[in-house]
């Protein structure tokens, strides 16, 4: 399935029936103590307490917000009640401490104004779990010049693809590039980068290092690095999506820390290599040649 498809099912429900649900009543309480606003959401994603299903507890999602809202309304020498609104939060508080409700951080994109929406559910799609190979071919997809960054032009195709598949306005999709790269663009320079990009999405950890954390890779250990990046199941690793995600992970385990545009390089670098070119697949043999003399390569 196209990675752009898979938010399709995240919201059928009508917005007035999800506001009657119990779920509903709870965010609509919060969002009525607490204006969200999109710029809080970084703040939440970057908590690591949102579990792989993209819900949060209730009360420490009352306590983010509670938190960024105030500390923005002082910032800001907004007028405001506190001791009335800890009050109201803390009555609110007593109700919900007790039970083990979570809430779907994209049923936020409900209550949400509607660019903002767009934002948060763009948001919650990235934070569904993929391989490294789903990360790479959407890279590759978007990130077709091999500079190494994904430029605001990019991110905006990727986006209004996103925004055509869930049906939301593309006159929306401006104000989502600039929510992105407000909070995930380190450098400020309108671009994302391969230290930044990934930050957008919740990628698997290295199979590699899962596989074996220390020693040599044995016959079966290749057999099975073959199957884990062989997506579509020919008993090859492409040169694409597949071989990216197998050279990222070659060198994140090596210790090597390279740009986007370096990775773009080992890549030509594996395929030299083993003798192959772009249109060629890499079998068992290439794989033992890139785990170990690529590494070495580079740091020679």
């Amino acid at each position: 399935m196209n990675l752009l498809q898979i938010a399709l099912n995240e919201h059928k429900q009508d917005l007035e029936f999800f506001k009657m649900t119990d779920k509903g009543l709870l965010l609509t309480k919060i969002l009525e103590l607490y204006p969200v606003k999109a710029e809080y959401v970084r703040a939440i994603l970057d908590s690591h307490k949102i579990d792989e299903d993209g819900s949060i507890k209730a009360t420490e999602l009352l306590e983010f917000f509670k938190t960024l809202y105030v500390d923005d309304a002082l910032r800001n020498d907004d007028t405001i009640n506190i001791n009335k609104l800890r009050s109201e939060v803390e009555a609110f508080e007593l109700q919900i401490k007790n039970n083990d409700n979570r809430i779907k951080i994209s049923d936020l994109a409900l209550l949400l104004p509607q660019k903002e929406r767009l934002f948060l559910k763009f948001i919650s799609f990235c934070r569904k779990q993929i391989t490294s190979v789903e990360f790479f071919e959407l890279l590759l997809k978007y990130a077709t010049d091999k500079s190494g960054k994904i430029s605001q032009d990019q991110i905006y195709r990727m986006v209004k693809d996103f925004a055509d598949e869930i049906g939301a306005p593309e006159d929306h999709c401006s104000d989502c590039v600039r929510y992105i790269l407000a909070l995930f663009n380190a450098d400020d320079d309108s671009t994302l980068d391969m230290f930044d990009f990934p930050r957008l999405f919740n990628i698997e950890g290295n199979f590699l290092k899962k596989l074996k954390p220390h020693g040599r890779f044995s016959a079966v250990d290749f057999d099975n690095i073959i199957k884990h990046y062989d997506r579509d199941a020919n008993g090859t690793i492409d040169a694409g999506g597949e071989l990216m995600a197998l050279i990222a992970d070659v060198l994140e385990y090596a210790d090597i820390r390279v740009n986007g545009e370096l990775l773009f390089e080992m890549v030509d670098a594996a395929l030299e290599l083993c003798e192959k070119t772009n249109l060629q697949k890499l079998g068992s043999e290439d794989l033992k040649v890139i785990l170990t003399q690529l590494p070495k390569q580079r740091m020679g």
